[in-house]
């Protein structure tokens, strides 16, 4: 008869090994899985947040556009905007006017329905030429550019969006540009 092999219990340590080396694997899937959700949630309540601003100012725009509104009487305004997922408060800061430019008749097309009323009379400021020199009578409507500025802060998720956008507007000639 053959003599009894003495085990030594290499197969239950290298069992233990392996159940450790697993256990690590699914644990590092499990925090980068975590991870990846939370980075997720992230981008869309970032991407809910820039819609809800691009709304409102888009809302202001579409104020600013209207010929009856006097621009530079415009107050800061905040809004609730629901994206679907959430609600998001937008403040929007009152428009700055950057620039004003008087129109030349020159620039006007008769033939445009939006730009007849500019014939209508003349502005009497009349603007000074690099030589000195006075030239024509600007037309009764001015081109302005406006900045509208709008954010939102959501405290639950800690989202945070600002925006600004340019808009041209014509205005009548009475029309300032307050800055």
């Amino acid at each position: 008869m053959s003599k009894p092999v003495r085990q030594r219990g290499i197969t239950l340590i290298v069992a233990l090994v392996m159940l450790v080396v697993l256990t690590l694997i699914v644990v590092s899937a499990i925090r980068f899985g975590n991870l990846n959700i939370g980075i997720a949630r992230n981008t869309q309540s970032e991407v809910e947040a820039t819609a809800a601003v691009q709304y409102a100012i888009e809302a202001k725009v579409q104020e600013i556009a209207n010929p009856a509104t006097n621009i530079s009487a415009m107050q800061a305004s905040s809004s609730t905007v629901s994206t679907g997922g959430a609600n998001y408060t937008v403040n929007v800061a009152k428009p700055v006017c950057i620039v004003t430019s008087n129109i030349r008749t020159t620039d006007l097309n008769p033939s445009s329905t939006a730009d007849r009323p500019c014939y209508e009379s003349s502005d009497p400021d009349r603007q000074v030429d690099s030589d000195g020199n006075l030239t024509t009578a600007p037309t009764a409507c001015k081109n302005q550019q406006w900045d509208v500025a709008a954010a939102v802060a959501n405290d639950a998720n800690g989202t945070q969006v600002s925006m600004l956008q340019g808009v041209s507007v014509r205005v009548g000639a009475e029309v300032s540009c307050p800055n």
